[in-house]
């Protein structure tokens, strides 16, 4: 039931002025004691002066202490109110009083004697703990003390207690009913912190916390919240971070309540960490959490960390990890982290790195508006035992192809692709592209090249997909060694002879391209009259390799250049060979030699029993040859490796 004013309860048209005004203190006094159970002793109701100007105590012989317009308590000095004190408005009109501390506040009530802050007659301020950026105000404590009614404004404007430039110790306090916030650290820049122990929030039209300096480092510990902010658009049972950077530990308390972020930033001399069962809200739109420091969120099985948007009809930006290149984030973590409807903004997902590195293990990252995890320029991902679902885009696309990752039992449903999105780039270093749950790679957007001093494996069971006239070019070295069992396949996004362009191995004289597959099946390049494979100082080998549907030729050796090296070590050529492979349905040669050095190409089948159709070989009908060809002995029949379907999830 609402409390009624008391005029209406007690009509006072049948009385004096005098005997009304008694009669309606008296009550007051009663109510206050029915809803916040004071102790039931004589009132002496002490006028509390306007200005505090020494050190005071307000005794409990002297309650309850009335304010009859405010009450200031000056700088440098400490106002002490023992246990079981009531402080209460005076003015039967309903004035706003006041109640500002530039000093000092020790409110210090038990658990059989709280202190009760409270206005029965009409609004009040709050109390307000106030100091300056030159002198900043700490030292005030409270202990068991409920505040009702406190704050003349809404959120973010007033509250049960406001704080600027000032911190304070509050345990096992109660802040009920506000007009505005529960505890408000009030505008952004004033450093209002409060460590909050043990408390209760209730019926607060706005949060039960705001810090709208979210650059502060508050304690939190067991907090309930009910009732609050009913008209905010995402509920008030909440501790509010507002937009801000942070700089040196932080950490976000498993407290009770969610935390709501706007646009936080872990600055590159912080670290902030999330402690289990966290669960971090943000406001929909561009805000998230910007990473440039470090981010360390351990939950554990049974107490999750959660990051979701504040409004789940609308998402947020995610995560990202964002370092520069001269100084990258790096050491983050997040274990048993669920993260939710990430990616609002373009070019962001659920996570999204660069110029950083980051450990994900026994995660998930579902239902974001464009892939589950992006890597760019600069990016290191370490990622196990985590699902990518639901998600818009890519389960994961990486948009610098340089960018580092490492992959264990992953688990990709429900995405728009379940693949790893390519989008290009040059790779300069060692890298590795792993089965190990996503075994699909798609290089829609762009292409990809391995530059001299790269090294790229494709890892059995790979698969890599090709969009339309992409392309990948090997001036390092390429490993795509297959098994019998789980070969490795470079296809077209779809099976359209000549979709995509070629796989080039381009080196130079002095530093030859390598390549080296084995149970790899090559098929649907040669767009626009390319040779799906082009050889160009560079050592090649293909065994046990199916080579088919080219638009074109499938192998093309271009003549490359010799290089007269010291006489120690001879003339240095390219070498190319491939055996034991099928080579059929090509359009145009299966190999086109235009070097002076023989590809060495035997035991292979040629898609006849008759051989392939070479000058030398008037009768056969199989695929053709130019060129220098040594493909004798040839197989009449084609070779029985593993028989494979293709199987790529889009």
């Amino acid at each position: 039931m609402r409390n009624k004013p008391l005029s209406r309860i007690f009509p006072c048209n049948r009385l004096t002025l005098s005997q009304c005004g008694c009669l309606v203190g008296l009550l007051a006094l009663l109510w206050a004691g029915m809803y916040y159970s004071t102790p039931a002793r004589a009132k002496v109701n002490t006028i509390a002066p306007h200005y505090i100007t020494s050190d005071t105590t307000w005794t409990e012989a002297g309650s309850p202490w009335l304010i009859d317009s405010f009450v200031i308590v000056n700088p440098d000095v400490t106002l002490t109110i023992e246990a079981g004190v009531e402080v209460n408005g005076v003015n039967i009109t309903g004035f706003n009083y006041l109640f500002e501390v530039d000093g000092k506040l020790l409110a210090l009530g038990t658990a059989a004697k709280p202190i009760l802050f409270h206005n029965t007659i009409g609004p009040w301020s709050g109390i307000g703990i106030n100091g300056t950026a030159a002198d900043f105000n700490q030292g005030s404590d409270l202990e068991y003390v409920t505040l009702y009614g406190g704050g003349f404004a809404g959120s973010g404007a007033g509250a049960n207690l406001s704080l600027q430039y000032s911190a304070v110790d509050v345990h096992h306090c109660q802040f009920i009913n506000s007009p505005g916030d529960g505890i408000l650290g009030d505008n952004a820049g004033t450093q209002g912190v409060a460590n909050i122990y043990d408390s209760s929030f209730t019926n607060n039209q706005g949060y039960a916390v705001n810090f709208e300096d979210g650059s502060v480092n508050p304690v939190l510990s067991n907090l309930t919240a009910s009732g609050n902010g009913a008209l905010l658009p995402y509920g008030g049972n909440l501790v509010v971070v507002n937009d801000d950077t942070l700089h040196g530990a932080h950490t976000w308390e498993n407290m009770g309540l969610p935390y709501l972020i706007l646009q936080t930033i872990v600055g590159p001399d912080s670290v902030l960490t999330i402690e289990p069962g966290v669960q971090v809200l943000a406001e929909p739109g561009n805000d998230g959490l910007d990473v440039q420091g470090r981010l360390v969120a351990n939950g554990t099985a049974s107490q999750e960390i959660r990051f979701d948007p504040a409004d789940p009809a609308s998402g947020w930006s995610g995560i990202a990890i964002m370092g520069t290149d001269t100084q990258p984030s790096t050491g983050n973590l997040l274990n048993e982290v669920t993260i939710t409807k990430g990616g609002f903004t373009g070019g962001t997902c659920d996570l999204y790195v660069t110029y950083g590195d980051v450990t994900v293990t026994n995660s998930h990252l579902e239902s974001g508006q464009d892939s589950g995890v992006c890597l760019n320029t600069g990016a290191s991902l370490n990622m196990s035992d985590t699902q990518i679902t639901n998600n818009q885009q890519y389960a994961m696309d990486v948009i610098d192809a340089n960018a580092q990752f490492t992959l264990a039992h992953l688990t990709a449903t429900g995405n728009l692709s379940n693949t790893i999105g390519v989008e290009g780039g040059i790779m300069t270093s060692l890298h590795t592209w792993p089965k190990l749950g996503i075994n699909t790679y798609d290089l829609h957007y762009s292409y990809v090249t391995v530059a001299p001093t790269g090294t790229l494996t494709v890892e059995p069971g790979v698969t890599v997909l090709l969009g339309e006239t992409r392309d990948i070019t090997v001036k390092g070295a390429l490993t795509a060694i297959g098994t019998p069992s789980d070969p490795v396949l470079f296809t077209g996004e779809t099976p359209t002879p000549g979709l995509w362009a070629d796989l080039s191995f381009e080196g130079t004289p002095e530093q030859h391209a390598v390549g080296r597959l084995a149970y790899t099946t090559i098929e649907y390049g040669g767009y626009g009259g390319s040779a799906m494979v082009n050889i160009d100082n560079a050592d090649v080998s293909f065994t046990h390799c199916i080579l088919r549907y080219s638009a074109y030729d499938a192998i093309n050796v271009l003549p490359g250049l010799r290089l007269t090296a010291l006489p120690a070590v001879g003339l240095v050529t390219q070498l190319v060979q491939i055996n034991w492979s099928n080579l059929y349905d090509i359009s145009g040669y299966a190999i086109h030699n235009g070097s002076d050095q023989a590809v060495l190409a035997t035991y292979n089948w040629w898609g006849a029993a008759s051989g392939p159709a070479a000058d030398d070989n008037p009768g056969g009908t199989g695929s053709a040859l130019s060129g220098q060809v040594l493909y004798r002995p040839y197989l009449t029949g084609p070779i029985r490796m593993s028989i494979f379907l293709p199987f790529v999830v889009r």
